[in-house]
């Protein structure tokens, strides 16, 4: 008999537990919001003395996208640089993540709360660069430098 009781209550769990609702995650289909700054950023290097100059104050160029140029007039020179708010303000100062070597045309992961690794270029001619913050996901900011 306690055996018989026994299998009833776990038969009887087990049709409590069938009847609760339950439901999977589903997947969401709403766009992607790119991230937006709310600061005013700016290209800060060796080139600026890591002043925040207005003519390398960086512009949103497509939602999520923002971009200055910077004419670098010494070819095979290293130029080192960050993207960075007037104050240095943590979350707005954006360096390196990992590798801080940019080759042209090839985006790097930022990470905007940075103390030092600061991004490097070496330009093979001298000209003028468009150097992009990809900040369409805040998580993952990644940069960019192109020939203009």
């Amino acid at each position: 008999m306690i055996k018989k009781q026994g299998a009833m209550a776990i038969a009887l769990l087990a049709l409590t537990a069938c009847s609760s609702n339950f439901q999977l995650p589903t997947t969401s289909t709403s766009p992607v919001v790119a991230g937006e700054l709310d600061k005013t950023m700016y290209l800060r290097g060796d080139f600026t003395l890591w002043d925040a100059e207005p003519q390398y104050r960086l512009e949103e160029t497509q939602p999520g996208i923002y971009a200055t140029k910077a004419r670098f007039m010494s070819p095979g020179k290293v130029y080192e640089f960050k993207i960075a708010d007037e104050q240095w303000s943590e979350g707005y100062n954006c360096g390196y993540k990992s590798e801080g070597q940019l080759m042209l045309g090839q985006p790097l992961v930022a990470d905007c709360n940075t103390v030092y690794n600061y991004f490097s270029f070496k330009p093979s001619k001298k000209g003028w660069y468009e150097i992009r913050l990809d900040y369409r996901n805040p998580r993952s900011p990644k940069v960019v430098i192109v020939k203009s």
